[in-house]
């Protein structure tokens, strides 16, 4: 058996063992729903918390899952809802089709399909809520590394922050891909010191990559865990580079 076939069987069952396991708690005042977007006609799972005020714009995390189905965006939402609830933020968890970490490279046309789903919804929303435009994160988990670096990076007037999670990386979907301007995003990646060599190796490649292409991102190596969701710190650094709010609705 080959390196590669057993680093994706060992992906493979450390991902049934915990990527369906949602640790966060689910006890919040608002409920979580799914809806379609009528421009793709593809489904997401949105989560409004019940401090909404029309007259105060929300920040906004748009959250991308992982391989299907051990990762998927019902997963995300109810990883998120929690921490939207806590800090007074819109949490966005898209149905996404370019997230297969498994056996998947993040290919351009399932990058391009998410890319335009994740404006679509962000579009969208700009009109039915208040939302805060200087202050959106996307982040994604294992495979939604793919997403998450194509679209953060290609929209950097859209996502003022970029976190990627215990997350998958290719370079040939995004070197060449993102303007100059992507380069004073907020970027963040982190990783279990435990996590499938998989993860691991890619996590420390983009780092590389982000390194030699001259942005300003920060590190973590989560000691004692593996593939495991902790948006928690995600939400942190999110916070820590709000700036002051654009409003959507003026």
């Amino acid at each position: 058996m080959t390196r590669t076939v057993i680093t994706i069987t060992a992906l493979l069952a450390l991902t049934l063992l915990v990527g369906c396991h949602i640790p966060q708690a689910q006890d919040t005042r608002a409920w979580q729903r799914r809806e379609i977007d009528p421009v793709t006609n593809r489904g997401y799972y949105l989560f409004i918390p019940d401090t909404y005020n029309s007259a105060k714009p929300m920040p906004v995390i748009v959250s991308c899952h992982g391989t299907p189905p051990f990762d998927v965006a019902d997963h995300h939402i109810k990883m998120w809802k929690k921490l939207g609830e806590e800090n007074n933020c819109i949490i966005v968890a898209p149905e996404l089709v370019g997230t297969d970490g498994l056996l998947g490279d993040g290919p351009i046309n399932a990058m391009l399909a998410d890319e335009r789903l994740i404006l679509s919804i962000i579009s969208q929303l700009g009109y039915r809520y208040n939302v805060d435009r200087a202050n959106m994160m996307i982040t994604g988990f294992s495979g939604g590394g793919f997403p998450t670096y194509w679209v953060g990076l290609r929209h950097p007037t859209v996502f003022s922050t970029i976190v990627a999670q215990n997350c998958n990386f290719s370079r040939h979907n995004v070197h060449g891909w993102y303007p100059p301007e992507a380069r004073n995003s907020n970027v963040m990646v982190y990783y279990g010191s435990q996590d499938p060599l998989t993860i691991t190796s890619q996590s420390q490649a983009g780092i590389e990559y982000l390194r030699e292409q001259r942005f300003k991102i920060e590190t973590r190596i989560l000691e004692g865990y593996g593939h495991q969701r902790r948006p928690d710190i995600a939400m942190d650094f999110f916070r820590r580079h709000w700036t002051q709010a654009d409003p959507s609705a003026k």
